[in-house]
């Protein structure tokens, strides 16, 4: 599915600002790296379109209109990346964050000690990077040599091997979590606790499939970027979604 060709991405806002301007309480929710912020090679240096930004803090202040950010990042790192947090439902960690996480001693220890293996691979790698969270532990390859990606993959596939709980890929990132939340579970638990009626979402990346997977009838997945998706509707890249959003916020605040 995502049929929409990246050459369609003003008629496909258009489409959904339609469908999406009347309906009774709409859930608006968004992953942040490659969907509202573009990808860069460091992970520190992302930051949301400010036009994209504006337009989800229009979408959040309409009447019966929640907005969420659901993000792998852990959630008190996405505050930081997110002007005006307050505005928004930020949910981190893959879903397992929607508020701020205590990992028990036996899951901190657990992360500890992946956090160390992985770290161990830097000397394989220099470009490596090991991102630990509340709730997790990534590893990030977007900067290695592909020389060397081969024996970085064999390295983090040990790591895996031996680890008891969830393991989570997406685009050159392998994390280890203590808590088997996805982003699906995030979704249908805001869905539920706003009331939706309808639900946008919108993700670029593997983990952002089990988001549009709880989808139903009345919401709305939107794939950003290229690869298989199992959403009804695609864009190409973040300037995408920012006139997407615009043109929905338009759409509802001349509805209200």
């Amino acid at each position: 599915m995502g049929e929409d060709v990246p050459g369609c991405a003003r008629g496909v806002s258009n489409a959904i600002a339609s469908r999406l301007r009347k309906v009774e309480r709409l859930l608006v929710a968004c992953d942040f790296d490659g969907v509202l912020a573009p990808i860069v090679d460091d992970p520190a240096a992302a930051r949301p379109l400010p036009a994209a930004m504006e337009s989800l803090r229009q979408l959040a202040h309409l009447p019966d209109t929640h907005v969420a950010i659901v993000s792998g990042r852990d959630r008190r790192t996405l505050s930081r990346f997110v002007p005006d947090a307050g505005a928004f439902r930020l949910v981190g960690s893959h879903g397992a964050e929607p508020d701020e996480a205590r990992p028990s001693a036996e899951e901190r220890a657990m992360l500890e000690g992946a956090e160390a293996a992985l770290a161990d691979l830097k000397v394989l790698a220099p470009g490596l990077y090991v991102e630990p969270k509340p709730l997790s532990v990534a590893v990030h390859f977007r900067r290695v040599d592909p020389a060397r990606r081969a024996a970085v993959a064999e390295g983090v596939e040990r790591v895996a091997d031996g680890w008891p709980y969830k393991v989570l890929t997406g685009k050159e990132v392998v994390e280890f979590a203590v808590r088997a939340w996805t982003k699906g579970d995030a979704v249908a638990e805001l869905r539920a606790r706003v009331g939706a009626t309808s639900t946008l979402y919108l993700g670029d990346d593997v983990t952002d499939e089990d988001a549009f997977a709880v989808l139903g009838p009345d919401d709305v997945g939107v794939k950003v970027g290229e690869g298989p998706s199992i959403a009804g509707h695609r864009v190409p890249d973040p300037e995408a979604v920012a006139g997407l959003l615009a043109s929905l916020a338009a759409a509802r605040a001349r509805a209200s």
